[in-house]
């Protein structure tokens, strides 16, 4: 089977616990870990649990931008769809790390998705299978964006549930230690 066919249902699974976490975020912590939990348990499912065949080999690749830059040349076909989703598969766990934490939130999110991508490149060369640091990067990059969108999202609802339409003058000053 194709690394494709699984996709949608990954997908649909990460998406459903960010929307989870989107509801739960202010209201109940407890429902924000499980979303997180579920979160992880699905990226590992995906790169850890299910053989995708021949990948290619097994090594590790140091360079950083190596594989990205191959991918860019090529233009299309599933090199490119491993970059995009190297990036989105990483978004829903930064963005409800974020909503965990209770300050440094981008920060919390990127570090969590950094540390949680160089555990899963770990475990694959460690199976016989390719280590790359641009998987770190990217996967790095969407933790880092889900922890924007999940502090953007915050700031919007959270203005619109104090009543206001438009987020407030000093919002910039008290919302520093989210980043």
């Amino acid at each position: 089977m194709n690394v494709l066919d699984y996709a949608p249902l990954g997908a649909a699974l990460l998406g459903a616990a960010m929307v989870v976490g989107a509801v739960a975020q202010g209201r109940s912590r407890l429902m924000l870990w499980l979303a997180l939990l579920a979160s992880v348990w699905v990226l590992l499912w995906l790169t850890l649990g299910i053989s995708f065949g021949d990948g290619g080999g097994t090594g590790l690749n140091l360079t950083p931008f190596q594989e990205i830059r191959r991918a860019l040349d090529n233009r299309g076909g599933a090199t490119s769809i491993n970059l995009v989703g190297n990036v989105i598969m990483f978004v829903p766990v930064g963005a409800l790390v974020a909503w965990i934490s209770r300050r440094g939130r981008v920060l919390a999110a990127t570090s969590v998705g950094l540390l949680l991508s160089v555990a899963i490149e770990a475990t694959q060369l460690s199976l016989g299978r390719v280590g790359d640091i641009d998987d770190v990067i990217l996967n790095t990059a969407g933790a880092f964006l889900g922890g924007l969108i999940a502090v953007a999202w915050t700031a919007i609802v959270g203005g619109r549930r104090a009543g206001y339409d438009e987020p407030r003058a000093s919002s910039s000053v008290g919302r520093a230690a989210d980043f």
